[in-house]
C-alpha cells in the first residue's frame, strides 16, 4: 500500500502549543485517500498502526541521497553564522551543526518517501537548525541573529513572491494570446503548467502558498484541482 502510494503522501506544517505555552512549528504527516483524489482534495490522519508499519517501510526501503544539493549554500550559511555568533559574544557554531543539517534534510525527504534529498528539504533543515541555534544564545546574541538571518528563517515568504511573480508572467500571456484583459472577468491557468514553473524554483510544495492571504489577495483562487483563476476586478 505505501509502495503504490507515495505521491499521496503529504507533510503539512502546523502549529503546535506545548504545556508552558510555548509555540513551535512541527511537521505533521497525512495521507491523501486515493479514492476521492479525482473529486476533491482528502486527507487522513495516519493511526498509530499505519504509522508504525510507515516508519517501518521507510527505514527498510528510502535510502535518500544527497544529490545535487546546495553545497555552497551551506558553506556559506555555516561560515556567515560562525562569522556573527562571534562577533556578538555568542555560542560559536560547530561542524556538527552541518552534519546536523544534512541529516535533518535527509529524514524530510525519507518522511516524503523521496529517493533523494532536495533543495527546499535542505531549506528546512537550515531554518530547523538555526533556529534551535538561535534560542540556545544569550539575549542580545538571539536579537541580532533573528534580525540579521531573517532571510533564511523566512525562505517560504520570499518563495511566495517568486511564485507569484511566476502567476502574473502566465496571467500577461494568456492575455496577450487572447488579445485583451479587458474582455474577460477571469482568466483560468494550467495547475500543471504552474506546478512545472515552481519546480523551476526548487518549490515543490505548494499547498502553504495556495492557502495563503497572499495567494488570494492577488486575486488568484484554485479549484482544488487543475485550475487557477486569476479575477480581474
Amino acid at each position: 500500500m505505501l509502495e503504490e502510494n507515495r505521491e499521496c503522501v503529504e507533510v503539512k506544517r502546523v502549529n503546535r502549543t506545548d504545556e508552558m505555552g510555548q509555540q513551535s512549528e512541527v511537521e505533521v504527516l497525512v495521507l491523501e485517500n486515493p479514492i476521492f483524489a479525482e473529486k476533491k482534495s482528502m486527507v487522513q490522519m495516519l493511526d498509530q498502526d499505519l504509522l508504525r508499519k510507515y516508519i517501518l517501510f521507510s527505514k527498510k526501503t528510502v535510502k535518500p541521497k544527497l544529490h545535487n544539493i546546495d553545497k555552497v549554500k551551506i558553506a556559506n550559511f555555516y561560515a556567515e553564522l560562525r562569522q556573527k555568533a562571534m562577533e556578538g559574544g555568542g555560542i560559536p557554531i560547530a561542524t556538527r551543526h552541518i552534519e546536523s543539517i544534512l541529516r535533518v534534510a535527509e529524514a524530510r525527504a525519507k518522511m516524503h518517501l523521496r529517493d533523494y534529498v532536495r533543495d527546499d528539504d535542505v531549506d528546512m533543515a537550515i531554518r530547523m537548525v538555526l533556529k534551535s541555534f538561535i534560542r540556545s544564545q544569550k539575549l542580545s546574541v538571539r536579537t541580532n541573529l533573528e534580525r540579521q538571518f531573517q532571510s533564511y528563517l523566512n525562505f517560504s515568504k520570499h518563495s511566495y513572491e517568486l511564485l507569484l511573480h511566476k502567476l502574473e508572467t502566465m496571467v500577461n500571456d494568456e492575455t496577450w494570446y487572447r488579445g485583451s484583459q479587458d474582455a474577460y472577468d477571469e482568466i483560468a491557468l494550467s495547475f500543471k503548467d504552474f506546478q512545472s514553473k515552481a519546480a523551476d524554483l526548487n518549490v515543490h510544495d505548494l499547498t502553504d502558498f495556495l492557502k495563503s492571504d497572499r495567494f488570494k489577495d492577488s486575486g488568484f483562487s484554485w479549484d482544488g484541482k487543475d485550475r487557477i483563476v486569476k479575477a480581474f476586478s
